[in-house]
């Protein structure tokens, strides 16, 4: 095996403009991050993309083997080229850089340094590129007191050479970081990285390609053994916890959602952003009437009090069955100006209704109500799901609020996914990857399956994972196709399962 690793930033949600919420869900994959990086649109065909690098923030990633050579690439976008210093990516030897790729500010040129982004220039291109391009950059560098280099950009060599590629008395890397030093060096965007060794026949070089990664999620159920734990319509995760929408006194706060899939819905919930025992709610559920909440569905008791990021869970008086692809409204009456955390940036997707009396209940209809409430926080809880591909599906992964889960040795989880957006000239490699807890006491291991023909494979994963009790992404590499050790096609890619399965 070639690859070590490889990451779309696909599968932390939609684009998203507040760090700390990226920051915790960044977190689950690797190993430090700050508050600073956060979602953007892709810079490739699918997908999304990791920006707002500048100024002191940075993301690790840790490996469990040590590398004495790394290939790789990485699409990169600048959307400023800055004042001075450089961004970029360095490899480290447990904590301690060892060398640097950078993009230099004001010039837009490519630097391979000793050390950290900010270390000493080994070379410097003579090409350069400019604010809002799209690039692809890729590398073959070897640790050493005189190691050999080389650094491509859209598949072109721009520089080569050797010198000092460590800052340790060790001739390896064990950790990649984005990395922006403080001050005003370029701001970037990065997508689609891949890295690998030099192992093996099958990816141990540059690919030379631009080569993009997709990120599919599940779209149904193949063999499923696990059982339903939780499931929500819409997101119950806030992604900041400083922004805020606010509802007006004696309001009704609304969202529109379409379920994909049969189901009931129990209760509605909101995330306050400020603590107070005054505050009266009251969850209400709408039918859609040509693209506005029309005639009440559902509503529910009176609930006093907001504790600041906790949810507020309004249970529904008679739970509502809800048809899979129809749109419905998710609503909140409050009786005083309340503030909520945000569910999504820029989307002006909330609405309301003011001068409603909180004593007379929902209306019935909603009546007249306007745009641009902001995207406040709101989802519903759900039961009545004959499906389990529902609950893994969620974009960015819900953690608790929604998930499968099982205890018995031996039974396994897989789903179907959609098809290949665009189709490939080649498939280098594919990574299944589950967000993955344990609940109980005791050991418990899982491997993360890839069902090719007839062939049930745990990859690279192997059959030994063990999850913390924390939600984290667990993952199995597939550089050829395990039905018969092959190259990948589209075909047997698009027809093939992936899930999850407890060892122990």
């Amino acid at each position: 095996m070639a690859l070590i690793f490889m990451e779309g930033f696909d599968k932390y949600g939609p684009p998203n403009i507040y760090p700390a919420g990226v920051q915790s869900l960044l977190l689950q994959e690797w190993n430090s991050a700050t508050s600073g990086p956060n979602i953007v649109a892709g810079l490739s065909a699918a997908g999304y993309a990791l920006g707002n690098f500048v100024n002191n923030v940075g993301l690790t990633k840790n490996f469990s083997a040590n590398y004495s050579r790394i290939i790789g690439g990485v699409r990169f976008s600048p959307t400023a080229l800055g004042g001075s210093g450089a961004t970029g990516f360095a490899f480290y030897d447990a904590g301690t850089a060892q060398c640097a790729v950078t993009i230099n500010a004001v010039t837009g040129t490519i630097s391979v340094r000793n050390g950290t982004v900010a270390g000493t220039a080994l070379a410097t291109s003579a090409v350069s590129v400019a604010v809002s391009s799209i690039h692809y950059l890729e590398w073959d560098i070897t640790f050493g007191n005189a190691g050999a280099y080389q650094v491509w950009l859209d598949g072109v060599s721009i520089l080569s050479g050797t010198g000092d590629t460590t800052g340790t008395a060790n001739n390896y890397m064990n950790q990649f970081a984005f990395s922006s030093p403080a001050g005003t060096p370029p701001t970037l965007i990065f997508d689609d990285l891949y890295l690998f060794d030099t192992s093996g026949t099958t990816n141990n070089a540059v690919l030379l390609t631009s080569p993009r990664v997709e990120t599919q999620l599940p779209n149904g159920d193949g063999t499923v053994q696990f059982a339903v734990g939780a499931a929500v319509l819409g997101t119950s995760l806030a992604r900041t916890t400083t922004a805020q929408s606010s509802g007006a006194v004696s309001s009704l706060m609304l969202r529109r959602f379409t379920p994909p899939v049969a189901c009931t819905i129990n209760s509605i919930c909101i995330t306050a952003n400020v603590t107070s025992g005054t505050p009266n709610l009251r969850p209400a559920l709408y039918a859609d009437s040509s693209g506005t909440a029309g005639s009440l569905l559902s509503s529910g008791s009176i609930v006093t009090g907001v504790t600041v990021s906790v949810p507020v869970v309004m249970p529904l008086t008679t739970p509502q069955v809800l048809t899979a692809g129809t749109q419905y409204w998710l609503g909140v009456m409050v009786d005083q100006n309340l503030n909520f955390q945000i569910a999504d940036t820029g989307l002006n997707l909330g609405y309301s209704r003011t001068g409603l009396t909180f004593a007379s209940g929902a209306p019935n209809p909603a009546g007249t109500i306007t745009g641009g409430f902001g995207s406040f926080l709101i989802w519903g809880i759900l039961s009545g799901i004959a499906v389990n591909w529902y609950e893994t599906s969620q974009n960015p992964s819900q953690g608790a609020s929604s998930y499968v889960y099982d205890a018995t040795v031996g039974h396994e989880d897989l789903y179907n996914f959609p098809a290949l957006s665009v189709p490939p000239t080649a498939i280098y490699a594919v990574a299944v990857k589950a967000n993955i807890s344990k609940s109980d006491a005791g050991a418990k291991t899982a491997s993360v399956r890839l069902k090719s023909g007839s062939t049930d494979s745990a990859g690279t994963g192997g059959t030994a994972i063990a999850p913390g009790t924390s939600f984290a992404w667990a993952t199995s590499l597939y550089e050829r196709d395990p039905n018969g050790s092959i190259a990948w096609t589209q075909l047997n890619l698009n027809a093939a399962q992936a899930g999850i399965k407890v060892e122990t």
